[in-house]
């Protein structure tokens, strides 16, 4: 059976072209939406990854500190010498060195330990503070940068360098 079409009107010919035009038009929106769409999720997860390793960008500079703080040039003489590890620092005080072997071996997750820059500074406070000092009393500043490197696909953007400081007073 044949059919014909000289007895389909204009109008329909019309409609059935629309149709097939908006069906056509609706994946292109789909694929230009759902691009955008996946950008914005991978850039909130990004930005989460970046806070959460901020997070312990700054917990390792406050760890440095803090550990420190409790080995200063008079550690031996409160505590067990053996307490104030490395034993080379029981009776001067924790070096540079010290301070960055500590805060590189704490593991934190997220973080490639040898990437951490970590810089201990004694700064002179007074006339019984002269930098370096590892008296109690006198304080002791860490500060912390690593580099952050975007994780979202197809996207680069610049290494973020992240900064924490943290600052204490010699206990010992």
């Amino acid at each position: 059976m044949r059919i014909d079409i000289s007895e389909i009107g204009a109008e329909e010919l019309r409609g059935v072209k629309g149709r097939a035009a908006k069906r056509g038009s609706a994946l292109i929106e789909f694929a230009v939406t759902s691009i955008a769409f996946l950008m914005f999720l991978f850039g909130i997860i990004d930005t989460g990854l970046a806070v959460y390793t901020y997070e312990f960008v700054t917990y390792s500079a406050r760890a440095g500190a803090r550990w420190a703080m409790v080995r200063g040039s008079q550690c031996a003489n409160l505590n067990p010498a053996s307490w104030c590890e490395p034993a080379s620092s029981a009776t001067t005080g924790a070096t540079a060195a010290d301070i960055q072997t500590y805060v590189q071996s704490l593991n934190l997750p997220g973080i490639q330990a040898s990437s951490l820059t970590v810089t201990p500074t004694w700064p002179a406070t007074g006339s019984t503070c002269s930098s370096p000092s590892n008296s109690p009393g006198c304080p002791v500043q860490v500060q912390v940068s690593y580099p952050y490197a975007s994780s979202i696909p197809f996207f680069r953007i610049t290494t973020l360098t992240l900064r924490a400081s943290s600052q204490m007073v010699i206990s010992q």
